[in-house]
């Protein structure tokens, strides 16, 4: 089996203003997910990322730039990542199909993991 990584994108303002029950509810489907795909045996690992701007690094001829993630300019951040085992491509996309962020969100982005190994 391969490694896949779920890339888990939203709107910067995607949870603003939601009450607390609300978002733990969101939370349920997410733990639900998890625990399922555990027990499954496909899922390997993720997180949520920490809310507000990263940290963007640009190599240039006078060294190496860092830059705050300028997230009032951005349609889409990365909110976090998940990490399941599938045989190929059509089978993790199958997984993430029924991956919650697809229910309380637009999308999300598949890609395999390469094999150093």
């Amino acid at each position: 089996m391969k490694t896949y990584a779920l890339l888990l994108n939203h709107a910067p303002d995607r949870y603003d203003g939601l009450s607390e029950d609300d978002y733990m509810e969101i939370i349920k489907d997410y733990v639900a997910w998890t625990e399922k795909l555990t027990a499954e045996g496909v899922y390997v690992g993720g997180e949520k990322l920490a809310d507000g701007p990263g940290k963007v690094l640009t190599r240039t001829d006078d060294g190496i730039e860092v830059h705050d993630t300028p997230l009032a300019e951005l349609t889409e951040v990365l909110g976090g990542l998940m990490m399941v085992k599938a045989e190929n491509y059509d089978a993790a996309v199958e997984i993430a199909k029924t991956c919650p962020h697809m229910k309380h969100n637009t999308g999300l982005e598949v890609r395999e993991i390469h094999d150093v190994d």
